[in-house]
C-alpha cells in the first residue's frame, strides 16, 4: 500500500515538473547545497592524481638526470681518447719525421709493451718479433735517437737491450770533433764514454752519433750528450759521463731498423785500388 502511494506521488511530481516546471526552484536549491559536497567528496581523488602525477615527474626528471650524466662521462671519456690520438699523432708524426731521414735502411714501427729499469738489467720488450721479420741485432730508435739494439727474438714479441745496460756497448763519435770512442752503460739511466784521451778537445755539451762502426749500428744516428767530464790523475783517459738522447722509459712507440750495412774502409778500397793498377 505505502509503495502504491510512493509510485504514485513520484508519477505526480514529475508530470507537474514536466509539465509545469514546479520543481524548477526545488532543484535549483538541491543542486546548489549538494555541489560542495560533491567538490569535498571529489577532493581525495584530485590529490592522489596530484601526488602520483608529481612523483611521476620527479621520477621522469631523475631517469633523465642520469640519462644526461651518464652522456657527459661518455663525452668525457671520448674528450679523453681524442687527445690520447691527438698525442698518438704527434708522435707518430714524429717517428715519420725520422723515418723520413732514413735512405738505406728499411724499417717498421713497433709498440714497447713493458720495460725493465734496474741496474742489472735495462731492456724494452716491443710487439713485434720473427712473425714480422724481427732478427736479432736490429736497431731501434724513437724520434730523438738510438735506444738499443734487438737482443732476443720470438714470433710475437722481442726484446732490446738499451744503452744504458751495463752489457751494451755502441761504438760512437763525438759529432763536432769526428773523434771515436766507445759509449758503454752504467745501469743508472746514463753511460760513460771510453778511451778519449786527456789531449782530446772533448766539451760538455757535445753530440755523440754512431760511427757505423762493428757493421751492427747504422752511423749518423744521434746517441748522447756529454754532461759531465773529469781528470783525474793517473789515469790516461777522460772519465766522462753522457746522457742519452732517446726518451728511453718514456717512448710507447718505436722504430726497428733493418741491419746496418757493414762499415767501409776508405783507407782499405783506395789500397785495393792501388794494387788493380
Amino acid at each position: 500500500m505505502h509503495f502504491v502511494i510512493a509510485f504514485t506521488l513520484a508519477i505526480a511530481l514529475m508530470a507537474a515538473d514536466h509539465y509545469g516546471q514546479l520543481m524548477g526552484s526545488f532543484r535549483s536549491l538541491l543542486l546548489t547545497t549538494i555541489s560542495p559536497i560533491e567538490r569535498l567528496a571529489t577532493l581525495p581523488k584530485q590529490f592522489y592524481q596530484l601526488t602520483t602525477t608529481d612523483f611521476t615527474n620527479i621520477d621522469a626528471l631523475k631517469l633523465e638526470n642520469q640519462q644526461l650524466k651518464t652522456e657527459l662521462l661518455l663525452v668525457k671519456a671520448k674528450q679523453q681518447q681524442f687527445s690520447n690520438l691527438q698525442l698518438e699523432v704527434s708522435r707518430l708524426e714524429s717517428l715519420l719525421g725520422t723515418a723520413g731521414k732514413i735512405n738505406t735502411q728499411s724499417l717498421q714501427i713497433a709498440t714497447v709493451t713493458y720495460y725493465s729499469n734496474n741496474p742489472l738489467s735495462q731492456y724494452l720488450t716491443l710487439n713485434k718479433g720473427q712473425l714480422k721479420n724481427v732478427v736479432e741485432q736490429q736497431t731501434v730508435i724513437d724520434s730523438k735517437g738510438i735506444m738499443g739494439q734487438i737482443i732476443s727474438t720470438a714470433p710475437t714479441y722481442s726484446r732490446v737491450l738499451l744503452i744504458t745496460d751495463p752489457d751494451h756497448q755502441i761504438p760512437i763519435r763525438i759529432q763536432r770533433t769526428g773523434q771515436r770512442g766507445i759509449l758503454s752503460g752504467t745501469g743508472h739511466e746514463t753511460t760513460q764514454l771510453e778511451f778519449i784521451p786527456k789531449n782530446s778537445l772533448v766539451e760538455v755539451g757535445d753530440l755523440l752519433e754512431s760511427s757505423g762502426l762493428g757493421g751492427v749500428f747504422p752511423a749518423g744516428y744521434p746517441v748522447a750528450v756529454i754532461t759531465q767530464i773529469e781528470n783525474k790523475n793517473g789515469n790516461p783517459y777522460l772519465d766522462i759521463t753522457a746522457t742519452p738522447v732517446a726518451d728511453l722509459f718514456q717512448s710507447h712507440k718505436v722504430l726497428i731498423l733493418s741491419q746496418a750495412t757493414p762499415y767501409l774502409n776508405f783507407d782499405e778500397d783506395l789500397t785495393e785500388s792501388s794494387d788493380v793498377k
